[in-house]
């Protein structure tokens, strides 16, 4: 009911019973001053009289305990009119279940129908970053689920939002402050504050304003929110964790790149140790005579030969055994391939000759990434 509906109920009744000028019993509260004391809540008077003959008789007068109404939910086009501190929302739409064409990207499918609202958030003046926030159209499970990034970040992640999305889940993605490609860290130069919204800030910043926005779209806040990402969206899980615990309900932190002086300090030692010199390149052809010879060398130390090397740190493979004695072919290395892969397995190394990372270790599968042993990409001439 109203709340002038109510208090004009209110009032009809009171004139019904009591005349002009009578004196109000204590025990009939006024709902209009109970709402004013209590704004987010609202209280229902029931005044239920009989008439016998020329008398009025007031059977009852219950003050019925106050019940708090959620805040209305406001619809997807009019969350563009929502203000939010230190962000801009340019656009608010509902989008149908179907194919959806993220912008620059190529068609996908959507599972569910679901609002669709754009941001740009600039905590700081060097910040900004693109925020995409997704609220299904029906359904909703009443949990929130935020979404990471791989490499260097730099775009949305469209394909996860989709796949939380039709579960049900309010999800949400960023950028995290610039636009790139995943291993392009270019933006970062010069530009202290873009790599703080990089490090933790954005995730921080796009779970508080997609929550803001989840609240006025439902009219009422997620009940549960969880992260789940891996890689550098591991380690943006591990960070959300660490600085700000009240943002999730539950993390998921998969293959973190939590450790980043020591892992890419190990990466370019890689790149050195395999691509400064075009010899020591190792093409992906030879691969499966290194991960054949590192599990004859190390698959029986637990005393099962199972085809899995079962504690590669206690491996002690020697690349040396797979040098040519001949003529090159795929399952043999070259000198300059064989002292690569001795890098390799011993990793980088400071000044004083303590290790910076963890080693690459002889594994029945080997994967050495793009741009090292196992990336079909040549190296350039001279590089």
């Amino acid at each position: 009911m109203p709340e002038t509906l109510c208090r004009n109920v209110f009032l009809l009744n009171r004139a019904a019973l009591f005349p002009t000028g009578s004196k109000l019993p204590h025990s009939i509260p006024d709902p209009l001053r109970l709402r004013k004391s209590s704004p987010t809540q609202f209280c229902f008077v029931t005044l239920i009289h009989m008439k016998s003959g020329n008398l009025a008789v007031l059977l009852i007068a219950v003050s019925l305990p106050c019940v708090a109404l959620p805040p209305a939910a406001t619809s997807c086009e009019d969350l563009a009119k929502l203000a939010l501190p230190n962000a801009t929302i340019s656009g608010a739409q509902s989008v149908p279940a179907g194919s959806f064409t993220p912008p620059g990207g190529q068609p996908m499918q959507v599972a569910a129908a679901f609002c669709r609202v754009s941001l740009t958030l600039t905590p700081t003046s060097d910040s900004d970053i693109k925020l995409e926030v997704w609220l299904p159209a029906s359904g909703w499970n009443g949990k929130f689920q935020g979404i990471g990034n791989g490499g260097f970040a730099g775009a949305i992640s469209w394909g996860p939002m989709a796949a939380a999305v039709a579960k049900g889940y309010a999800t949400a993605s960023t950028d995290t402050g610039h636009r790139a490609g995943g291993t392009d860290a270019t933006w970062a130069l010069g530009h202290r504050e873009k790599i703080r919204d990089f490090g933790y800030r954005a995730i921080h910043e796009s779970t508080e304003k997609a929550k803001a926005l989840v609240k006025s779209f439902y009219g009422d806040a997620p009940k549960r929110s969880y992260f789940s990402s891996c890689s550098n969206g591991g380690r943006q899980a591990l960070m959300e964790a660490q600085r700000y615990p009240g943002d999730y309900d539950g993390i998921i932190a998969g293959a973190p790149a939590n450790y980043w002086i020591g892992l890419l300090s190990q990466a370019v030692y890689n790149n050195q140790a395999t691509l400064a010199d075009p010899a020591n390149y190792i093409p992906a052809a030879k691969l499966p005579a290194i991960q054949a010879a590192a599990l004859a060398s190390c698959d029986a130390n637990d005393e099962v030969k199972d085809g899995v090397i079962e504690n590669p740190a206690k491996c002690r493979f020697d690349p040396a055994v797979l040098q040519c004695q001949g003529e090159e072919s795929a399952s043999c290395l070259t000198s300059p391939q064989v002292a690569a892969l001795k890098k390799l397995y011993d990793g980088p190394r400071n000044a004083k000759g303590s290790r910076l990372n963890r080693a690459t270790l002889p594994e029945a599968k080997l994967n050495l990434g793009a741009g090292r042993p196992g990336s079909q990409a040549r190296p350039r001439k001279g590089a």
